[in-house]
C-alpha cells in the first residue's frame, strides 16, 4: 500500500545527534510516511541506536551499508526502488525539519515535480547577539525574480539573529536554473523534494557524484532541473532548519547534540513558527 511519502534520512559516523532529525521527522503533521535511516558505514553502536529507536515506530526502516566513496548516493535509489511513498523527502542527520515540512511540500508537488523549501542556516549561540559575524556575515541572500542578489540585513527573533543565512531562490526564474546548473548552490539535501514518478523517469538517479568539487545534493537536483525545468517550483517558506558542521568544526559531538535538541524543543512551541513563518 502506497504512502504519502517516503523519507530519506542519510547517516553517517558516531552521530548520536541524528535522533533530533528523526525526531522532527516523527513529529510531521502528516503521519503516513515511511522514514528511512541509510546508515552509510556507521559503527555498530550507532545501527544499534538507530534499530531501537525503529523498535518504537513501525514507521521506521534501517538500511545498513559500508561506507560508500561519499554520501551514500546509489543507497538511497535502491531504498526509493524499496519502498512505495507518492512523494520522496530527505532530511540531513543534523538539521531539522519544522512539523509542516511535508504537508507543505506535498501541497506544491501536486502543481510540479520537483520543489525545495527556502533554506535557512541557524546562526551560533555565540552570533546571535552580532547579527551575522564574521564568518557568517554575508547577511542574508534574497534572490530577485531579476536573479540578482540584493544582501538584506538578517531577520530578528526575540532581539537576536536567529539565521545567519536565507537563500530566496525562485526555480521558476531561468537565471537561478542557470546559475544552478554552473555550480552553484542555494538548498541543500534536506530541503529537496519531488514525487516518485519524475525520479522513475530520470534517465538517471542517484548515483556516486563524479566530479569531486560539485555537492552531491547540487549534482542530484540538476538532473531535475534538466530534465524537467517549467516543472520545478520553489516553495516560498522555511519549513527546515540548518546547523552546517562547516560552522562548527570545534565542536564535540555532545555540543552538536545540545544545541539540535534546544531547537528540537523550539520547534515544538507554536510561536517560534509562528515567528519563522512570518519571516516566509
Amino acid at each position: 500500500m502506497e504512502s504519502r511519502a517516503t523519507v530519506i534520512i542519510p547517516t553517517f559516523g558516531d552521530a548520536k545527534f541524528a535522533c533530533w532529525a528523526i525526531k522532527s521527522v516523527q513529529e510531521q503533521t502528516i503521519k503516513d510516511i515511511e522514514i528511512c535511516i541509510i546508515c552509510d558505514g556507521s559503527p555498530e553502536n550507532m545501527v544499534a541506536l538507530f534499530k531501537n529507536i525503529a523498535k518504537e515506530d513501525v514507521r521506521i526502516k534501517v538500511f545498513t551499508y559500508p561506507k560508500s566513496p561519499r554520501t551514500g548516493e546509489p543507497y538511497r535509489d535502491a531504498v526509493i526502488k524499496q519502498t512505495t511513498g507518492k512523494i520522496i523527502c530527505y532530511c540531513s542527520h543534523d538539521d531539522l525539519w519544522l512539523p509542516n515540512h511535508v504537508q507543505e511540500l506535498e501541497k506544491t508537488l501536486h502543481t510540479c515535480w520537483f520543489t525545495h523549501s527556502i533554506h535557512a542556516v541557524v546562526n551560533m549561540p555565540d552570533k546571535e547577539n552580532t547579527a551575522c559575524a564574521e564568518p557568517l556575515a554575508k547577511a542574508e541572500s534574497r534572490l530577485c525574480p531579476s536573479g540578482n542578489i540584493a544582501l538584506i540585513q538578517a531577520e530578528s527573533y526575540s532581539g537576536s539573529s536567529l539565521f545567519s543565512h536565507i537563500y530566496w531562490a525562485d526555480l521558476q526564474d531561468p537565471i537561478i536554473i542557470d546559475k544552478m546548473l554552473n555550480g552553484r548552490n542555494f538548498f541543500g539535501l534536506t530541503y529537496g523534494a519531488h514525487t516518485r514518478e519524475s525520479y522513475v523517469n530520470l534517465e538517471e538517479g542517484w548515483i556516486t557524484t563524479p566530479v569531486k568539487n560539485i555537492p552531491t545534493d547540487l549534482y542530484m537536483w540538476c538532473k531535475f532541473l534538466s530534465g524537467y525545468k517549467e516543472r520545478c517550483k520553489t516553495t516560498m517558506k522555511i519549513t527546515a532548519l540548518s546547523f552546517p558542521k562547516l560552522y562548527r568544526k570545534e565542536w564535540s559531538e555532545q555540543q552538536r547534540d545540545d544545541e539540535l535538541k534546544l531547537y528540537f524543543e523550539k520547534i515544538l512551541d507554536p510561536s517560534f513558527l509562528k515567528r519563522i513563518d512570518n519571516i516566509s
